[in-house]
């Protein structure tokens, strides 16, 4: 049932063939008794967010990605000179619908297990889409409308790896072009408690070295991946400006009630202002602000091969299924919650 609540968001970046990872998360927070009520999927975090919006949890999604192979994703473009692109994902179209990856009856209906969020770059303008499957809690450029798989495809449509996908009027590339982790479309929907999964080492303590491209796959797959990485630690430098502004408005609001109640007491008035949530301020002078704390960041430590975005094989969704949930692990406990079994 799609949850009237809005609380928390999970936010899945792109990466292609290493979203086994995304899973290694879910899993852990699934056993922490966290389940999103919003889900913000790009490329292939759009396919698992459309799993999960489906009713997946993180064991029959799973088993899902323990069987997909390359070729249920991809095949060669058999003449790539004719077109802009290297790889064809017909292949992904298919398995996606033969293989119950994803329900839209479900999706598109109060049965839904999230309120679901898909990012898609427009070739034309550069402008970052998102799409939902209901409204948001806030003003938003957000388009409602029923999502099917043309949306999932178009958010996993990699610039000159993939071809770029006809939506409505309009082609469309891979959200991760412009906004790997976008986190404006999670506050907008009205998420309060935030986990983001990043598929690229993000701080400074991170050894985000990269082996040199060999080819032009790799080349494009190392392109897209540190302009997703910058794009994400912009999208951080927001969140805290944001918040610092917040933070200046709270401060505001309690010099003025301040300000009120000496004049009051000067006047030899009755000083009577409610304050009904406690915080200090005054209700009546209260904005309508909230901060709101700072997102989990999921992310590895070391550079997982930018290969394994094009490349889906068992042995490398089992090694970054445990690397997720073992991050996931990590970085709830870096947030001071509690961890089962520590």
């Amino acid at each position: 049932m799609l949850s009237e609540s809005r609380k928390k968001a999970l936010v899945l970046s792109g990466g292609g063939g290493r979203g086994a990872y995304h899973v290694g998360v879910l899993r852990f927070l699934e056993e922490h008794e966290w389940l999103p009520d919003v889900v913000v999927g790009t490329s292939i975090g759009a396919v698992n967010g459309a799993a999960i919006a489906s009713g997946h949890t993180s064991h029959s999604l799973w088993a899902l990605w323990q069987r997909l192979k390359t070729s249920d994703v991809q095949k060669t473009h058999l003449n790539p000179l004719s077109g802009n692109y290297l790889l064809d994902t017909t292949p992904l179209r298919e398995t996606l619908q033969r293989e119950g990856w994803v329900n839209f009856d479900r999706i598109n209906s109060e049965e839904a297990k999230a309120h679901l969020r898909v990012t898609a770059t427009e070739v034309n303008t550069g402008h970052l889409h998102v799409f939902g499957n209901s409204s948001d809690v806030y003003p938003s450029k957000m388009r409602q409308e029923p999502i099917n798989l043309d949306h999932i495809i178009a958010s996993c449509s990699i610039p000159i790896v993939y071809p770029a996908t006809q939506l409505h009027e309009n082609l469309y590339w891979d959200g991760a072009t412009v906004a790997n982790t976008p986190l404006g479309p999670a506050i907008d929907a009205g998420a309060e408690e935030i986990v983001v999964v990043i598929m690229t080492p993000w701080d400074d303590e991170a050894e985000t070295a990269a082996e040199t491209p060999r080819n032009l796959l790799t080349a494009a797959s190392t392109t897209l991946e540190w302009a997703l990485l910058a794009s994400f630690q912009a999208d951080m430098k927001m969140f805290h400006r944001i918040n610092d502004l917040v933070r200046l408005q709270v401060e505001n609001a309690r010099l003025r009630a301040t300000n009120e109640i000496l004049m009051k007491q000067l006047r030899g008035e009755k000083v009577n202002l409610e304050d009904k949530d406690g915080n200090g301020i005054p209700d009546i002078l209260e904005n309508k602000y909230k901060e709101l704390p700072d997102p989990v960041i999921v992310a590895p430590n070391e550079v997982i091969p930018v290969e394994q975005i094009i490349r889906y094989t068992r042995e490398g969704h089992e090694r970054l299924y445990a690397m997720g949930y073992n991050d996931a692990r990590k970085a709830w406990l870096a947030a001071g919650k509690m961890v089962e079994g520590e």
